[in-house]
């Protein structure tokens, strides 16, 4: 019976529940809340944990340690809503350890209450019936519980209240139940600690679908003549020789956006995390080693990662893309998830382009605000999924004002941008894409891979079906019926005069026409348009203008 954990022996927890996850990544990015196979829950919070657990191989002994080592790196690793409330979860666990060297069931118990209720002040609007809810209900059932002083019973009384927290997940979450399925996020961190308790009980766990790999820089690339125009990042943990009382971190903070960008500061007790950018990393590291010394540093020569970036689209590198930057009073920064939409955003506006078939990271989105000149930035995530990890990536930083749009697919961004005019006021501009994006209406055309009961409907493998507003409007055997179909139900409810078909690579340029030309003859006097975004995760999305 183990009876208290120090640091060695949660680093050990930590890596056998993220082994469990990568286990069971397909199974996680399967349960979606629509009836369309695109979900990348299993991956963004694999990721994220990933991430965090780069900072704790060296094994630090003391519970503290490495949870906040492991945390703090997971929040700056965080990918999509799962990866930034699991982040956060894993940080109010790591506050809850302060000092501690090792922590007994009293104490562990206390930090998983700790990391639920962080996760929700994390999130601005929680909803029930999701991952929140799950560690919410284990956390208030283990309280109820203790004492124990067994770290595997303990364990046991969180993962059987998780289990019925998350059976329950449907009748919290309608769409949840419509779709017949239970929430992810919450089948992801119950997956998690499945792992942790294996670990506990000495079993072993099958390899899963295996790390993510990195190639080596290619030398060939580069010679005396090579413009390394994007400069150096650095990353650095710093032992403050100073008291940290006399320490002023803000500024601090201004004296080092005067030698680099995009900097981002934490201070921990008597320890402080920096992160810049800088064509000269000495300037940066020499003021750093006026208050302290360098635990740790990584510097890494950015224009080697974008040479290295620009791979084949489906290899999911994510890529910072930018174009000459003009004079207007912003910039915009959009989210692809592949080249062509890349092309696309930079032609009607953008001015960033920020390219990943996942979901960029906290970083990812960082590093993209510092190649912007401007003091004001647009930001559409264009991803659901992206848009809490985009919100807290502009709150973090202080050298731009940001405001992300409440953009969820390409095809909003697209409407938006082609509305924008550049040469405006940013206030004019958020308003026009505001309205723009609220304007209008949005159907996406998917042909189902498997059986789908959704709600009172039953959509057969094979067949095509129109979803709007989490509803099934239209369902058939071929993509022009339920188009057609589709588009004449819309006709009826309002007045549009332009359509917009975008299409992913499951529909060839040929057959766009094709479609574009069957509502044009059925929607007498609306002009027709075709957008090719070379996207998998959809077949078709509509636009009503």
């Amino acid at each position: 019976m183990l009876k208290k954990i120090d640091g060695i022996v949660y680093t050990d927890m930590l890596k056998h529940g993220i082994k469990n996850i990568e286990k069971h990544r397909g199974e996680l990015n399967a349960l979606n809340v629509f009836p369309v196979p695109d979900g990348d829950t299993g991956t963004n919070m694999l990721m994220t944990l990933r991430y965090g657990y780069e900072a704790i191989k060296r094994r630090p002994a003391s519970i503290a340690d490495a949870s906040r080592a492991f945390a703090s790196s997971a929040v700056f690793g965080a990918r999509g809503n799962s990866g930034v409330i699991v982040s956060q979860f894993f940080k109010g666990m790591s506050d809850a350890f302060e000092s501690s060297e090792e922590a007994d069931c009293e104490l562990l118990s206390k930090a998983l209450t700790r990391g639920s209720l962080t996760a929700y002040a994390a999130v601005a609007e929680p909803v029930e019936g999701t991952i929140l809810t799950v560690v919410k209900d284990a956390a208030r059932e283990l309280s109820r519980r203790m004492p124990t002083d067994s770290i595997e019973e303990l364990l046991d009384i969180y993962l059987g209240a998780a289990s019925e927290s998350l059976k329950r997940t449907p009748e919290l979450l309608p769409v949840l139940k419509k779709a017949n399925v239970v929430d992810s996020g919450g089948s992801g961190i119950l997956c998690f600690f499945e792992g942790v308790r294996k670990y506990l009980a000495g079993e072993s766990i099958e390899s899963g679908e295996g790390e993510d790999s990195f190639e080596a820089i290619d030398l060939t690339r580069f010679n005396k003549d090579t413009d390394f125009e994007y400069g150096y990042c650095v990353e650095g943990l710093i032992q403050l020789t100073i008291d940290e009382r006399e320490f002023d971190a803000e500024s601090f903070r201004q004296s080092l956006t005067e030698l680099g960008e995009s900097v981002v500061l934490s201070l921990e007790g008597d320890k402080v995390k920096i992160h810049a950018h800088s064509k000269k990393p000495g300037d940066i590291l020499n003021f750093c080693q006026s208050i302290g010394e360098l635990l740790t540093v990584k510097i890494e020569n950015m224009t080697v990662q974008n040479l290295g970036q620009q791979k084949e689209e489906n290899e999911q590198e994510t890529a910072i893309y930018s174009k000459e930057l003009s004079d207007a009073d912003f910039s915009v920064i959009a989210v692809a998830s592949n080249s062509t939409m890349r092309k696309k955003f930079l032609d009607i506006g953008a001015d960033v382009v920020i390219v990943s078939e996942i979901v960029p990271s906290l970083q990812n989105f960082l590093d993209a605000f510092a190649r912007v000149g401007s003091g004001k930035i647009l930001l559409f995530p264009n991803s659901s999924n992206s848009v809490m990890t985009a919100e807290q990536a502009a709150e973090m930083y202080k050298d731009a004002e940001i405001t992300v749009l409440n953009s969820r697919t390409c095809a909003d961004c697209y409407a938006a941008l082609s509305m924008i005019d550049f040469g405006g006021d940013v206030k004019e501009a958020i308003a026009t894409a505001d309205d723009a994006i609220k304007a209008l209406e949005q159907v996406s055309v998917h042909r189902a891979t498997k059986n789908i009961r959704y709600g009172s409907k039953t959509v057969a493998k094979g067949e095509y079906f129109a979803l709007r507003r989490n509803k099934i409007l239209s369902i058939g055997n071929t993509l022009e019926g339920v188009i057609v179909d589709v588009a004449a139900r819309v006709a009826e409810e309002r007045e549009y005069f332009l359509v917009t078909i975008f299409h992913g690579r499951g529909v060839s340029e040929d057959g766009a026409s094709v479609l574009a030309g069957s509502l044009a003859e059925r929607l007498d006097g609306v002009e027709v348009g075709c957008v090719s975004t070379m996207e998998a995760s959809y077949d078709v999305t509509l636009n009503f203008e």
